[in-house]
């Protein structure tokens, strides 16, 4: 079988890389709705893949073929962006202090008291990179899971024919 799912992955996670950093100097990376903008360039990038794999096997493909290929390309995707977090957290220490205010404002709106608080931004002052990595990891794998899933739902293929013995 031909396979589309490592270009297609570097393309993603290109894009993604590119857009996480629009934001961040446009100021807009600690804002909601750009974590979903992403995740929506993932999806795409996910559907195009499916759509290439079965193309480029003249849509000779199963829903587990497809979804083969969506997740190793999730995989891909989800080894650079761990890349690219640990680099930017370093490029940009930053990015460290603006996410514990973040967490500090949200915690506050939720009436945490403030020693609970302290406590918690500790721990993750602490542990950031390690969490932070988790999190990428988790989020894109379970976000690729679901993608993956629809992708290969929505390839095209072609009935097999049933083999006869």
């Amino acid at each position: 079988m031909q396979q589309t799912h490592k270009m297609y992955g570097l393309f993603t996670a290109l894009a993604l890389v590119v857009i996480g950093l629009v934001l961040h100097f446009a100021g807009l990376s600690s804002e909601k709705w750009t974590g979903w903008l992403q995740y929506g360039v993932f999806l795409v990038g996910i559907l195009l893949n499916a759509s290439a794999f079965s193309k480029a096997n003249d849509h000779h493909i199963t829903f587990g073929n497809a979804f083969s290929s969506g997740f190793k390309m999730t995989a891909i995707v989800t080894l650079i962006m761990i890349a690219w977090t640990l680099i930017s957290l370093q490029i940009f220490p930053e990015i460290k202090e603006m996410a514990l205010d973040i967490a500090r404002t949200e915690m506050e709106k939720q009436n945490m008291g403030e020693e609970q608080t302290d406590k918690a931004i500790k721990m993750w002052e602490d542990n950031f990179t390690v969490l932070t990595i988790g999190v990428v990891l988790l989020t894109f794998m379970f976000w690729g899971l679901v993608f993956s899933l629809l992708g290969a739902a929505v390839a095209k293929k072609k009935p097999q024919q049933p083999t006869t013995l």
